[in-house]
């Protein structure tokens, strides 16, 4: 009877445990389609808030998975399943209704790309998770720009004419142009780095500094939005020849 009762029991905490972190996925899922509607609405800041919310979401299911032993195959396909969804099509489809569909079928093949290019990089991804001879320090980098990145960098042109550093219409224009490359840096195998790993190094070694950007970080996002998005999106961008040069290193020392 204990022995039926202990099992019973552990499959319990298996479910619960399983339960929490695709909850969190599924509760992205649900900002990202949200995003849709505000979007199509005209909307266009509470779609971006949407968005922006997913991101933050998607950073926490994986970790809480990590911390609970109860990462699974189904977890991560369910994750990129959000994924393509959040920051593949939501993006695309928010830039589009901002200001992209004055351009007709240009600015529909525009947003075409990003998309299409999220759901491919989520793809090889998943292929490349499963490969067994990877070196430890890979997991510093991703191959290409991350789909949360790539939404976030999809938005730069909204954020520009937000911020009144453009208007409308030429904020458009540059949205022509950027969103195949935002498209390209996806599917690349550009090394940038990996936000998890930075993440844990800072707050180990540069925990005073890290306290401050992230202070400073949200104060801007309070009083400045817009301005402050561009700068990050600015700030990721410079990141990339560091990340290049770092990836490099690291296969010239174990080549």
């Amino acid at each position: 009877m204990s022995e039926g009762k202990s099992e019973l029991a552990a499959s319990a905490s298996w479910t619960y445990g399983h339960i929490l972190p695709n909850g969190i996925t599924v509760l992205a899922l649900a900002f990202g389609m949200t995003a849709f509607t505000y979007a199509a609405a005209g909307l266009i800041a509470p779609a971006i808030a949407c968005v922006l919310i997913a991101a933050l979401l998607d950073a926490c299911d994986g970790r809480v998975a990590r911390r609970m032993n109860t990462a699974s195959k189904f977890g991560a396909e369910l994750d990129s399943l959000a994924d393509v969804i959040c920051f593949g099509a939501a993006p695309a489809f928010i830039v589009h209704q901002w200001g992209l569909n004055s351009f007709g079928l240009i600015g529909w093949l525009a947003c075409l790309l990003p998309t299409i290019a999220a759901a491919l990089r989520l793809a090889r991804f998943n292929v490349m998770t499963a490969d067994a001879n990877k070196p430890s320090w890979s997991s510093l980098y991703f191959m290409g720009v991350p789909a949360p990145a790539g939404a976030f960098l999809t938005l730069v042109p909204v954020y520009l004419e937000g911020a009144g550093w453009m208007d409308l219409r030429t904020s458009s224009l540059v949205g022509l142009v950027t969103l195949p490359l935002v498209a390209v840096l996806m599917v690349s195998t550009l090394p940038t780095f990996s936000g998890k790993q930075t993440q844990r190094k800072a707050m180990r070694v540069l925990f005073l500094p890290t306290l401050v950007l992230g202070v400073a970080a949200a104060a801007g996002l309070y009083l400045y939005p817009w301005q402050t998005l561009v700068i990050a999106a600015l700030a990721y961008m410079l990141s990339f020849p560091f990340s290049y040069r770092s990836r490099r290193k690291k296969i010239l020392a174990t080549g």
